[in-house]
């Protein structure tokens, strides 16, 4: 009964057979996902949800260093069913036990020069390309000396 209540709000399915079925069977061959699923999951404490759609969890009669985890939110995005990029930095110190604030509660201060977080773009199309790599459609320009027109 703990493990379907577990199911639905985790993962929105009704079902273990569901939950394999909606993506999870990636991560259920190296074991992570049924580890959080199956092992802590059913008498954990939901802690909070980023806006990734990442839920994180909390079980402290777990080995400390094992009492908090992440069931990330969409399964479908790499090859494991995992983004450990799509943690953001908040939820990251939590989760490795740097602060024991909890992001969901507490008002973090931004610095000033804060940009939202995304995901490793790495291996995807979205990639960073620089000048000159054949992903990148624009051609380099291979002259190493640009002089200095004063009249354009």
């Amino acid at each position: 009964m703990a493990l379907a209540k577990f199911l639905k709000e985790t993962y929105g399915k009704q079902s273990v057979l569901d939950a394999i079925k909606g993506g999870g069977w990636k991560a259920f061959l190296d074991g992570t996902l049924a580890q959080a699923t199956l092992v802590h999951g059913p008498n954990a404490t939901f802690v909070g949800m980023d806006a990734l759609g990442n839920k994180y969890y909390e079980r402290m009669t777990e080995q400390y260093g094992r009492h908090r985890w992440v069931v990330f939110g969409d399964l479908s995005r790499s090859a494991s069913g995992q983004e450990p990029s799509t943690v953001t930095p908040e939820w990251h110190g939590w989760l490795h036990c740097i602060t024991d604030s909890n992001p969901a509660n507490t008002d973090v201060q931004l610095p000033i020069y804060h940009r939202p977080h995304h995901r490793n773009y790495t291996g995807s199309p979205m990639s960073y390309a620089p000048k000159g790599a054949w992903q990148n459609p624009q051609k380099r320009t291979w002259r190493k000396v640009q002089y200095w027109q004063p009249n354009q």
